[in-house]
């Protein structure tokens, strides 16, 4: 049904991890000056930038979901879409709640990156509808979530963000490879994988 293609998730996590702490640091500065003291004293530049990635990601999965459920006839897609509606408003839930406590206001939409690809979707019907929205909301937007979650995990100051990170990183995994399963996308793993540091099995979907 979908083009097939092998994506070795070590190396294109391992870039977009690399051009998201790049975004981090480049961002400190405008971030710290913006901030209240108080926060400025009790949370790092890095953990600012995961509340904010994560919040627009796991948004625009919520809203491309929905945007399937009106769109999409099949089954399969549909049933991707509500699991990806489920799964990040729970998400998206905790993490608002652990941005309140710590006194960050987290984005209140997906972002124009996140906007752009609906916008792209809404021109879309059928199995040209499908095929994007799971190139786009189930591949591409989770290898970049897990590298957001990874970098959390791995390199996070705050200890309640980084738990978060670790707990939630599995299921973002677990979508990933659900996608790739859908689309025959083949994921070659590497010793840096981000998913190391799970064994959630793929979702198996009938074709």
């Amino acid at each position: 049904m979908f083009k097939r293609l092998t994506v070795t998730t070590a190396l294109v996590a391992a870039g977009l991890f690399g051009t998201l702490n790049y975004s981090a640091i480049a961002e400190t500065n405008q971030t710290e000056q913006s901030a209240p003291s108080s926060s400025r004293s009790q949370m790092s530049a890095l953990d600012r930038q995961f509340i904010t990635d994560a919040a627009h990601g796991g948004m625009a999965e919520v809203r491309l979901g929905q945007l399937a459920l009106q769109r999409s006839n099949n089954a399969q897609v549909r049933q991707f879409a509500q699991r990806m509606i489920d799964q990040h408003t729970q998400a998206n839930r905790e993490l608002m709640a652990l941005a309140q406590r710590k006194g960050v206001t987290p984005p209140n939409s997906p972002g124009p990156k996140y906007e752009a690809a609906m916008n792209r979707l809404m021109q879309l019907s059928g199995d040209s509808f499908d095929e994007a929205y799971l190139n786009e909301a189930g591949v591409n937007s989770h290898l970049e979530a897990a590298a957001v979650y990874q970098r959390q995990a791995r390199m996070g100051q705050d200890a309640d963000l980084r738990a978060f990170a670790t707990r939630t990183l599995p299921t973002v995994q677990g979508h990933l490879e659900m996608a790739a399963t859908m689309t025959g996308y083949s994921l070659a793993r590497g010793s840096n994988d981000a998913s190391d540091t799970s064994d959630t099995p793929a979702m198996p979907m009938s074709r």
